[in-house]
């Protein structure tokens, strides 16, 4: 089960409203140029025994400036008063602020930062082996895993090194490990039309572009349409 809010309407951001409070530790996870997405997430231990950790993820979207930390212990987030606001806003000179942009006080252990951005939301819940964050779902007319947090360009920053791949495929099973960190493979797709409809299948993967190439260039030979696909594998 999961919980979510997403705040971005006149009367749920009111000047001074506290938003968010938590005594749990926060850190930076992942930005992306893309809509100007902030994540920062907490995981919390299971109050009961054998009960699965508890993620929360928080976003702030579009983010115009920022002035955080990458880690908070204990965090609460409300809506900066019109004093606040304006003089973060007056700081920022060169910046050109909409109707819509809200600042956002981020408060841990009396010190304070901020985030200037049209809306926040939170979703606290258990968090799936191959899910990167609850702000990346798998879409339907992109058939492929999302091996990042957030939709957008990737910095790499979760790329997984070739040894960290070979360690993978050496290890027992593990059922429970998180799989937050990928590396990419080359699948070498192939299109046969026959009579009853084209039949697209996988002729095989490779780790290098360069193989998969030339694997590619054999079977094109044989006058078979053929493409590489990059996917990433969940380490």
């Amino acid at each position: 089960m999961t919980d979510s809010t997403w705040l971005n309407r006149d009367h749920q951001l009111v000047p001074g409203k506290e938003l968010f409070r938590s005594e749990r530790r926060f850190h930076l996870l992942a930005y992306t140029a893309s809509h100007g997405q902030l994540l920062m997430r907490s995981v919390g231990r299971p109050d009961e025994p054998g009960e699965p950790e508890s993620t929360i993820d928080l976003l702030f979207k579009p983010a115009a400036v920022v002035k955080i930390r990458d880690d908070y212990c204990g965090l609460a987030i409300r809506c900066a008063t019109e004093a606040e606001s304006e003089q973060v806003k007056t700081d920022h000179t060169s910046m050109s602020f909409g109707r819509d942009d809200r600042v956002f006080v981020l408060e841990s252990q009396g010190e304070f930062d901020y985030v200037v951005a049209m809306a926040v939301g939170w979703t606290e819940g258990v968090l799936g082996r191959t899910q990167q964050s609850f702000f990346n779902d798998f879409d339907p007319d992109r058939p492929i895993w999302p091996s990042q947090p957030l939709f957008g360009v990737d910095a790499g920053l979760n790329i997984a090194s070739a040894q960290e791949l070979i360690d993978a495929l050496l290890a027992d099973d593990n059922a429970t490990m998180r799989r937050e960190r990928h590396r990419r493979v080359y699948v070498v797709m192939t299109r046969v039309i026959r009579p009853d409809g084209p039949d697209v299948t996988g002729a095989g993967v490779f780790l290098t572009r360069a193989d998969a190439e030339d694997a590619q260039a054999v079977i094109t030979a044989k006058s078979v349409d053929c493409w590489i696909e990059e996917l990433p594998i969940a380490l």
